[in-house]
């Protein structure tokens, strides 16, 4: 094992597991691939690709009635029931918190 030579800033983990027959609903499946893409357009036209990483997963352990569950690193914050049309400002907030951290640091 040896450690990578980066690391991203920050870190979004989008929900877009399938459920079939579950009493937890059908997951977060399309609204998921949609709120996905969404982020990976705005991080392409903010050209940060290698600062900013988007992950599409399976379950993240929360399944909204609606929407999509993502959750962030470094900041430790988990959001649900988000939708594509938000994508931008989740990614700007996030963006800006971790900016914040920084200057902290």
């Amino acid at each position: 094992m040896r450690i990578a030579p980066m690391a991203p800033r920050l870190h979004l983990f989008v929900c877009a597991n399938r459920r079939t027959d579950s009493s937890l609903g059908g997951g977060c499946a399309e609204a998921g691939d949609a709120v996905y893409d969404a982020l990976k357009e705005d991080v392409a036209t903010r050209a940060r690709l290698a600062d900013i990483w988007i992950t599409k997963t399976h379950c993240l352990g929360l399944c909204p009635p609606r929407g999509s569950t993502v959750a962030s690193y470094p900041l430790g914050r988990v959001f649900t029931e988000v939708h594509a049309t938000e994508a931008a400002s989740l990614l700007a907030r996030e963006l800006d918190g971790v900016e914040r951290r920084e200057k902290k640091a």
